[in-house]
């Protein structure tokens, strides 16, 4: 499935962005905060449940909206945890692309919303090749009607056309 491979992804780039692991059960602010960033990138790009997030990680749902509160406070105390959230974040995001969805609910929303993206574009695709039309026949008329100038006639009318539009007159 396609979310425990981005957490696992997520859980391997914060190992070794913090050279530790974020599933031990140590209570030191380097693990405390190499798992707060964790929740807040699952919770922010991928909008988990605090539960599902609880349970990749073997802790409750409080613990982390606990975390997740907190989070603008620890990274005013914290200036180094901004980079490292930065940077763990920028690197999730590239790699997390090759992550591929498997949930068959989720492919058939997307499908649902690809037909309807489809569907708006071939609307907009008819009414373009009705406007091209319109504009050929238009195009057709004037070519006919130039033919049957003098020379001189048509190059006082361009000249009137273009002071028109150049807003002379």
């Amino acid at each position: 499935m396609m979310t425990t491979q981005r957490v696992k992804l997520l859980k391997e780039i914060a190992n070794t962005t913090f050279d530790l692991n974020v599933d031990s059960r140590s209570r030191r602010s380097e693990y405390i905060t190499a798992r707060a960033i964790c929740y807040k990138i699952l919770k922010e790009h991928c909008d988990m449940s605090y539960t599902f997030i609880g349970r990749q990680f073997n802790k409750n749902h409080a613990t982390i909206l606990h975390a997740i509160d907190e989070f603008p406070w620890m990274l005013k105390a914290d200036r180094e945890m901004e980079k490292n959230y930065r940077k763990i974040l920028n690197k999730w995001l590239i790699k997390s692309e090759d992550c591929t969805d498997t949930n068959p609910s989720l492919l058939k929303k997307d499908l649902l919303k690809l037909e309807e993206r489809n569907n708006l574009l071939n609307l907009a695709l008819i009414e373009m090749k009705e406007q091209v039309d319109k504009l050929m026949k238009q195009s057709a008329s004037l070519r006919k009607f130039e033919k049957s100038l003098p020379e001189e006639r048509l190059n006082r009318i361009e000249k009137k056309l273009s002071d028109i539009v150049n807003g002379i007159i």
